[in-house]
């Protein structure tokens, strides 16, 4: 597949569908490098395609360049500015850089597009979490559950929303179902979980 598609790159090198595909065959080989300078070769072509920029700000996300991976998500956004995708993509990003009140912005933006986005919802719960927006982020967090049960990050970001709010007991039961589906609770919460119930219920 590979040499199947470099020679049609070869063979037609302003086809954007064919820079696309090599770069996403290179992005699955990560061959990361290749698959930036080949989506940085159609978009020269393109520079306003929605699916290239996004696509390669997945791969700066990837391999930890951030900045540019906010950058060509705010490019695809000038493409289409109602995206949900780019929006979450950015606030996912700026929580990784805990930069709380810009990612609480474009992870409410997404959610106003798609108000079903779990991964946007669980993200927003650990940023509100941040900012000290306690009944906004167990309201989140509740809505990540209510739509995806199984999701254990949903449930563990639930319990450390319970956990700053003093509902110890509630965020206790969130834990268990965290561990059900195979979420790893990190041992510091659990013990700090454990420390708060023994102290309030003794």
């Amino acid at each position: 597949m590979l040499k199947a598609v470099e020679k049609e790159v070869q063979e037609n090198p302003n086809s954007v569908v064919a820079l696309h595909r090599l770069a996403l065959i290179y992005a699955r080989l990560e061959r990361f490098e290749d698959a930036i300078a080949t989506f940085k070769r159609a978009i020269e072509i393109d520079p306003y395609s929605f699916e290239l920029r996004v696509n390669l700000g997945s791969i700066y996300f990837q391999t930890g360049r951030i900045e540019e991976g906010i950058q060509e998500n705010k490019e695809a956004l000038k493409a289409h500015p109602g995206s949900a995708e780019a929006m979450a993509n950015i606030g996912a990003a700026y929580l990784h850089m805990a930069k709380w009140e810009e990612a609480a912005e474009y992870l409410s933006k997404a959610l106003e597009k798609k108000p079903e986005m779990v991964p946007a919802l669980t993200s927003l719960s650990t940023v509100l979490v941040e900012l000290g927006r306690l009944d906004e982020a167990i309201e989140a967090a509740k809505k990540a559950v209510s739509l995806s049960p199984r999701f254990g990050v949903a449930h563990n970001n639930l319990a450390v929303a319970l956990y700053y709010n003093g509902q110890y007991k509630e965020a206790a039961e969130a834990v268990k179902q965290a561990k059900k589906y195979n979420y790893p609770v990190h041992p510091d919460f659990d013990k700090q979980l454990a420390d708060k119930l023994s102290e309030t219920y003794a």
